[in-house]
């Protein structure tokens, strides 16, 4: 008799619980983050598995965020709010999001629920952003922005700056440079006394590439994209190809501003594409440095990738000097 009381019992509060979510918008660009409010109930006492809501995870929406907002009780029953952050990387387009699930176990029974999926709408702000320009006539106009298919230069941008973090960069790698060359110069002039004549000392410089190629693999160790930190990695990258630009063909890259560096890649590159993707590269990320929009995370892989087939193509083996 206790027995059936009990699952009476059971089955009553299993019918109470449920889980709802709600959200404060359906329409939403990439990169922006969607905010989910949980309401659910559970019984007293039960063992709550709430893991699935507290550590979801997609392609499209990656929780930032879980926050326990309320918990009160009532007529044997446990309320509680949760407020879940997500960044949204999902396409252009229609998605739903969830459902959610959890579960709770009273005495011998485990009990399992899910919500109901919510429609969102996501835009990209790349095609929907609007540009004023300025013709070669001197009129002004408002141009829709296409970040592969057409990317335009900002007029606010004349000289570049550098942040502290790439001050820090540079500096670092200055010293490593100095050092380096002192610890040659060093190692050869002790071989001279030890052998007592003057012989001849080649001096050998890191190649460009190879500091191309070890600090792009740094930028990727990092995980800047995986975290949303998506200007740090847009201005590490641009310095490293700027730099990398500097140190093969001899001009000052990472201080020119953008149009300027182009028109010198310009008279030393020939390949058409090379050149194409480097102003793509320079532009977009110029732009997210100085917050003009938030880019696709693939938008942002596929220029790392063509520094890395840039500077091999690029690449030039540099020869020490005979002093």
């Amino acid at each position: 008799m206790k027995k059936f009381i009990f699952l009476i019992l059971a089955l009553t509060f299993a019918l109470s619980a449920e889980i709802k979510i709600f959200t404060n918008r359906t329409e939403l660009y990439t990169g922006e983050r969607l905010r989910i409010t949980i309401e659910l109930d559970y019984p007293e006492g039960s063992t709550v598995d709430l893991s699935r809501i507290q550590n979801t995870q997609s392609e499209d929406f990656e929780l930032v965020e879980s926050v326990v907002k309320s918990q009160g009780k009532d007529a044997g029953l446990v309320h509680e709010v949760f407020q879940n952050d997500y960044a949204v990387f999902a396409k252009e387009g229609e998605h739903y999001f969830g459902p959610l699930e959890y579960s709770f176990v009273k005495g011998e029974d485990v009990f399992e629920f899910k919500s109901d999926s919510i429609r969102v709408n996501v835009k990209s702000i790349i095609k929907e952003a609007k540009v004023t320009v300025v013709d070669s006539l001197g009129n002004q106009k408002e141009v829709s922005l296409d970040s592969l298919g057409m990317v335009l230069p900002i007029k606010d941008i004349a000289v570049y700056k550098m942040s502290a973090r790439e001050k820090w960069y540079l500096g670092t790698f200055l010293a490593f440079v100095v050092l380096l060359v002192l610890t040659v110069w060093f190692m050869a002039k002790r071989k001279r006394k030890k052998n007592g004549a003057e012989e001849i000392v080649i001096e050998k410089k890191i190649p460009a590439h190879v500091i191309a190629f070890q600090m792009l693999d740094k930028l990727k160790e990092k995980k800047y994209l995986e975290r949303g930190e998506f200007k740090d990695f847009a201005a590490e990258l641009s310095l490293i190809f700027r730099n990398f630009l500097e140190d093969r063909f001899d001009f000052p890259g990472a201080e020119l501003p953008t149009e300027e560096l182009k028109s010198e890649i310009r008279s030393r590159v020939t390949d058409a594409e090379t050149i194409e993707n480097s102003d793509k590269l320079l532009e977009v990320t110029d732009f997210v440095k100085y917050a003009k929009f938030i880019p696709l995370e693939g938008e942002l892989k596929s220029f790392i990738e063509f520094a890395y087939k840039a500077v091999d193509k690029l690449k030039e083996e540099t020869n020490g000097k005979k002093k």
